[in-house]
């Protein structure tokens, strides 16, 4: 891990990169569904946050 690509918030280091490929991602899942209409907003809500805690784990 670059430590120029950290910014510690409240105590918590977070890698800016990382975070950048992760709301990417979060954004382009919320457009496609968006149109899809797969999924509802509670099970969207549940998809994003097992997204963040998954990313979270490999810390």
């Amino acid at each position: 891990m670059d430590n120029n690509n950290l910014i510690s918030i409240d105590g918590i280091n977070i890698d800016t990169e990382k975070a950048q490929k992760m709301l990417i991602k979060l954004i382009i899942r919320e457009k496609k569904n968006i149109k899809t209409k797969q999924y509802n907003d509670g099970e969207m809500v549940k998809k994003i946050k097992k997204m963040i805690e998954e990313e979270a784990q490999c810390y």
